[in-house]
């Protein structure tokens, strides 16, 4: 009978194929859509800082970026990096994403956000009035000091840092005010020092910079302050670096700073992470009043977890699909290759193994059949008395009856015509039985 071969596929079956193919996919795509996201949002908003604050002008530049590829970046002005997370933190997505500086979400391990990585340094600023020379914090006992809006990161830092110098007491004043109002109030004599975090986009930094009766303060002990707060870094304001022709500053002047990062919520579409990503090369990368060019952006050491995009991009660029198409179809075709993996491992077996499945649906409607044909040749070897031939005659009609009526695909009708070959060769051992003859043949089933 040839069982072990595999008969060609009439073109029925082969349409029902195809369409079975064609309705995986199709409820395949159905899913995509609704759970693996082909397609990313047309607008999301970014928490970003105070208004005129280099985060807020960062938070330009992202939002002129996503809108070369027709994504709306919102911008939400905050007090800075505290209420950022805060927001980041809301489970109803109000805030998607939002620069956050590291050591402000160290005390509390958060589970739906992810870090895109370091952008850049934000050096903490102190600036004091007098014709003194300060170096150190604790310089500041006794002073009326600003230490920037609650929910700033600044202000965090700040109380840290001025505990450990042993400034906080009853002597000394904490202001927390916005950056516009501390420059106003030490402009007009009512304020000795200000604290605040910039870089060198922003506008407020910059006047205090160029303010005669207003210094800056440079650090004599900057590496014990960064072995007590492990968060902050050393970096160093260049002499020169803000006016070479008049060598301003006169020396280099040693600063503490956090390091910013990038975070957004864990499940935001891997599309809208890759145009943060690309986005942040073109922002960060440049040399900084205290970083070198390339040194940002990073994956150092994060309060958060590092977004597994993030650590791809980085180690070996992002997807060259959207080198060649837009963002809308590369976007799709990238979401499609994360589909067609397992559509492919569902598929190409399936195809695989539906010529056995058709091959055994056919077979087995005359299999049991073969059964009863070797029992009444059993039968028929035993030299039954004539009263049972009868029996065994009625059995062999019901057999061929049964045979009649099956139906098989016309591939298959050499294979049905041999079993009533079959049962007409039993049928003539049974004869050969009855005339008191020996069986004539026997059917080899």
């Amino acid at each position: 009978m040839g069982r072990g071969k595999i008969r060609e596929l009439p073109p029925k079956i082969l349409s029902f194929i195809i369409i079975l193919t064609l309705l995986i996919m199709v409820f395949f795509f159905w899913v995509s859509y609704h759970y693996i996201k082909p397609f990313p949002p047309k607008s999301l908003v970014m928490a970003t800082g105070m208004e005129g604050g280099a985060f807020a002008f960062y938070g330009e530049r992202y939002k002129q970026i996503l809108a070369r590829d027709n994504i709306r970046l919102d911008l939400r002005f905050t007090s800075g990096a505290v209420e950022n997370l805060r927001l980041l933190k809301n489970k109803t997505h109000e805030v998607e994403v939002g620069f956050v500086q590291g050591g402000i979400a160290r005390a509390e391990p958060i589970s739906n956000l992810v870090s895109l990585g370091n952008l850049t340094y934000s050096p903490l600023w102190v600036f004091y009035r007098g014709n003194i020379i300060f170096d150190d914090l604790s310089q500041l006992k006794g002073k009326s000091i600003a230490i920037g809006p609650e929910g700033s990161g600044v202000q965090k830092f700040a109380r840290d840092l001025l505990k450990a110098a042993n400034v906080i007491g009853s002597e000394t004043v904490l202001h927390e005010i916005s950056y516009i109002d501390a420059y106003n109030e030490i402009k007009e004599g009512r304020l000795d020092a200000i604290m605040a975090f910039g870089t060198a986009d922003n506008q407020f930094i910059l006047r205090l910079l160029k303010e005669k009766d207003i210094r800056l303060m440079n650090f004599s002990q900057v590496e014990a302050y960064t072995r007590l707060f492990p968060d902050l870094s050393h970096v160093v304001l260049p002499k020169g670096i803000l006016d070479p022709s008049k060598r301003f500053p006169a020396s280099d002047v040693h600063l503490l700073s956090p390091k910013v990062d990038l975070i957004i919520h864990k499940d935001l579409h891997p599309a809208l992470v890759y145009l943060f990503l690309k986005a942040s090369v073109e922002i960060h990368s440049k040399a900084g009043w205290v970083h070198k060019a390339g040194e940002f952006p990073s994956v150092s050491k994060q309060d958060f977890s590092i977004s597994e995009q993030a650590q791809r991009f980085y180690r070996s660029g992002g997807s060259s699909l959207y080198d060649y198409f837009p963002f809308w179809a590369a976007t799709f075709i990238d979401r499609m290759i994360i589909l067609l993996i397992p559509l492919g491992v569902i598929i190409i077996p399936l195809i695989g193994i539906l010529p056995w499945i058709y091959t055994w649906q056919n077979r087995s409607k005359y299999y049991r059949w073969y059964r009863e044909l070797r029992n009444i040749e059993k039968e028929i070897a035993k030299r039954m008395q004539p009263e049972n031939i009868k029996n065994l005659q009625a059995r062999l009609d019901s057999i061929e009856e049964a045979v009649s009526k099956i139906h098989v695909s016309i591939a298959f009708y050499d294979e049905l015509f041999i079993l009533k070959e079959h049962i007409h060769m039993v049928r003539r051992q049974l004869s050969c039985l009855e005339k008191g003859e020996g069986p004539s043949v026997t059917s080899g089933s």
